[in-house]
């Protein structure tokens, strides 16, 4: 009798067991599956490409040249996405530089004389509030990324050099993003500028105004209150811009934000949409002469 017993807690205990597994399995696929529809979708490289808006275009018309500002500054703008060794995973390695190569481009860099700012000193410079050297370039990193703390953070402060990173609220404490309190760390350092990415990383161009007044106003607002500090600087997400973008990042507050179009030529009359450059992996001889070329073509 006790035998019969034994065996029917034994079974009941084995199908207690399973249908935990089942239920755990199930919560953690539902995770899974809540994650990865909120990770910023990847795009092919043709979407990656900004193409400058018309409107823009015929704002600007033929009042580009020298002669409509006192000052156009040839200040590269380096784009980049994660800084670190990457296997086994061919997207995400389109997005990446390998740590070794990252140094040595700022070693190429600061071996030519460049000075490394941030877009705010861009900024003071271009309204006569500070005077820089000739030769700038900033750093600018999108997304918010964990490997901002574990790889890039670091080394900016072995090499001593300055940086941005652009942050979106809404992605902090999630997998392959960092945490709120890492980035009140590196908001504290004299090295690193938080700009806003938008709330949730959204396309900008041609969307509703009140979407798109929401994500760029917000994320301004969320960074502000959480770092207690005045954000300035903004990144369209994807390079996704138009006239409505444009005009509602300076109505935010903001006082510049980068584009991915390519170009190194800094004025003025492009604060709005500063131009950007994806270095690669190049360093040394060959990365100075990229950053001597006239024209930039799209990537």
């Amino acid at each position: 009798m006790a035998r019969k017993k034994t065996k029917k807690y034994k079974k009941s205990f084995d199908k207690l067991v399973f249908i935990s597994v089942l239920i755990v399995s199930f919560v953690a696929l539902g995770l899974f599956v809540f994650y990865q529809s909120r990770r910023i979708p990847e795009l092919g490289e043709e979407s990656q490409i900004t193409i400058l808006p018309q409107e823009i275009v015929n704002v600007l018309g033929t009042k580009i040249g020298p002669q409509l500002f006192e000052k156009q500054i040839r200040v590269p703008v380096f784009l980049y996405h994660y800084i670190e060794y990457v296997k086994d995973d061919p997207g995400r390695q389109k997005l990446t530089i390998p740590p070794n190569i990252f140094i040595s481009q700022i070693e190429t860099l600061k071996n030519a004389g460049y000075t490394f700012i941030t877009p705010n000193d861009l900024i003071d410079d271009m309204l006569g509030k500070i005077k820089l050297p000739e030769k700038l370039v900033i750093l600018t990193f999108d997304d918010g990324y964990m490997d901002f703390y574990t790889d890039v953070f670091p080394i900016l402060k072995k090499e001593n050099v300055k940086a941005i990173a652009y942050i979106v609220p809404d992605f902090l404490n999630r997998p392959n993003y960092m945490f709120t309190f890492q980035v009140k760390e590196i908001a504290e350092s004299p090295l690193v500028e938080i700009g806003a990415h938008t709330m949730n990383h959204v396309w900008l161009k041609g969307i509703a105004k009140e979407t798109a007044e929401y994500e760029i106003s917000q994320s301004r607002k969320s960074l502000a209150d959480m770092l207690h500090l005045s954000i300035n600087s903004f990144a369209y997400p994807y390079g996704a811009l138009d006239q409505q973008a444009v005009n509602l990042v300076k109505d935010a507050g903001y006082t510049n934000a980068v584009s991915t179009i390519p170009g190194i030529v800094q004025a003025e009359q492009n604060k709005f949409f500063l131009y950007r450059l994806r270095p690669g992996y190049r360093t040394g001889e060959e990365l100075i002469k990229f950053l001597a070329q006239k024209d930039f073509k799209p990537w």
